[in-house]
């Protein structure tokens, strides 16, 4: 148990030490911040006391991407690309027992995704439609986009779930 623990922190050591060191923070206007239980961290929260993974656009469009067509509920048919919910929760690496994560948008609306979710179907954080950014008037810079093109997904995200203008995603157990 022990040597088990002391591996652990040794991990999260090195891996927080290599996201400092491969430059991984943001240089522009931080865009989206990811807090909660998290391996990797590049910015210490001192209200929180915890550590924090902040991106700016430019290090979102550096992860792979994701573009699909799907009827907006508010919006009708849009082109939009971003990453993918999972892959940004990969990237920080949540732990395997996480259960869901609150998208947090600029005006303190919150919204619940299951992680289960998340790995199944396309749910996106999209930062651009029909490869230009989205505009603060359509929901932009970031927007959660669930894909509706698929059977279900509807039912169990509503309209009223996609979220404009958001700035953090918090995991939760």
């Amino acid at each position: 148990m022990k040597r088990t623990l002391c591996l652990s922190v040794l991990l999260v050591a090195l891996v927080s030490a290599a996201v400092w060191a491969t430059g991984m923070v943001p240089t522009g206007e931080v865009a989206l911040t990811i807090s909660g239980p998290m391996v990797l961290m590049n910015r210490w929260n001192e209200a929180a006391g915890a550590g924090v993974f902040d991106f700016d656009l430019d290090m979102l469009k550096a992860l792979p991407a994701t573009t699909y067509t799907v009827t907006d509920p508010w919006l009708g048919e849009k082109t939009y690309t971003g990453v993918l919910l999972s892959e940004l929760l990969d990237w920080v690496a949540v732990p395997l027992d996480a259960q869901q994560v609150v998208v947090v948008a600029s005006d303190g609306m919150e919204f619940v995704v299951q992680i289960k979710d998340a790995d199944q179907y396309p749910i996106i954080i999209a930062y651009a439609s029909k490869d230009k950014a989205i505009k603060a008037s359509s929901g932009g810079p970031l927007k959660l986009v669930f894909p509706y093109q698929i059977a279900g997904v509807e039912q169990l995200y509503a309209p009223e779930q996609w979220s404009w203008y958001v700035i953090g995603i918090r995991v939760e157990y």
